[in-house]
């Protein structure tokens, strides 16, 4: 219990909400190896993002081939799936950027990339949870297509959670308790486009005005119950990414690498094994 309490201590500091680290090791070492190589995540990232954008072109493409490729950019699925790219892809610029020049240092501050990241990752894995939920526990069930291709459309509404756990489980970056607000803010964004598109006369791909029947500004009472609740979920699955992040941190510390100590030289590519110090 006391480990516990001294968790929620340290997590809801004020300096918590900002975006500093001093562990850079943590953003382009997995959690999962024992070298200080950033070859294996380099790879695994890779394949992730390579991954990410094949799912969004072939979604793309369908739109295109349809001739609706306009309302592609209308759906909460579609953001979240740019977010993931963007995800994925900054984190293979990070490792990438490590295996070639080295370590990245925090003397001063996280440079702007790392930061990027961490923001993008802080909102896509909650952000990729939601959307599944939201499409297996609604939409599917009312028979709505967001992708004009059945076996697509249910391939996307899974591999974007897929893809997302992958990386938070690849990885060993903190994900803190306090930093609930950046999907938050994203998803407000999304909630006022809504209804902007809504007061501007957007429907959507079958002409219907509203882009989500379960979203339909022209119920307001409704449709704010919905987007409460939606939020409500989104800080559960928040908390849920939190969780699996500190098992996934748990598991590393206990029986992969208990007491391997990252040397940082600046310059020097990530190339060699960790430095362990000896069991005592």
């Amino acid at each position: 219990m006391s480990a516990i309490k001294t968790y929620f201590k340290e997590e809801m500091q004020w300096n918590m909400i900002g975006l500093e680290h001093s562990k850079t090791a943590d953003f382009y070492l997995s959690a999962w190896q024992t070298t200080r190589s950033t070859v294996p995540l380099l790879f695994w990232r890779a394949l992730l993002f390579l991954g990410s954008v094949g799912i969004v072109l072939s979604s793309m493409i369908i739109y295109i081939l349809n001739g609706k490729f306009a309302f592609w950019f209308i759906y909460l699925t579609h953001w979240g799936l740019t977010v993931i790219v963007l995800a994925t892809g900054f984190s293979t610029l990070i490792s990438a950027r490590c295996y070639f020049y080295g370590p990245i240092s925090a003397e001063f501050k996280l440079p702007w990339y790392v930061k990027t990241y961490w923001v993008l990752f802080n909102i896509s894995v909650p952000l990729a949870f939601l959307i599944t939920i939201f499409y297996w526990t609604l939409l599917y069930e009312a028979g709505i297509e967001e992708e004009l291709n059945h076996g697509l459309d249910v391939a996307v509404h899974g591999l974007n959670s897929v893809v997302m756990f992958l990386l938070l489980a690849s990885a060993s970056q903190p994900t803190r308790l306090v930093h609930v607000y950046h999907p938050l803010v994203f998803s407000l964004v999304y909630v006022i486009f809504g209804i902007i598109y809504h007061l501007a006369g957007g429907v959507d791909q079958k002409g219907s005005p509203w882009i989500y029947p379960v979203v339909n500004w022209a119920n307001p009472g409704t449709t704010l119950g919905v987007v409460a609740a939606t939020g409500i979920l989104l800080i559960v699955l928040h908390l849920i990414t939190v969780g699996l992040a500190a098992g996934r941190d748990a598991i590393s510390k206990k029986y992969i690498r208990p007491d391997a100590a990252i040397k940082v030289e600046e310059g020097l590519p990530l190339r060699r094994p960790i430095e362990t110090t000896e069991r005592s």
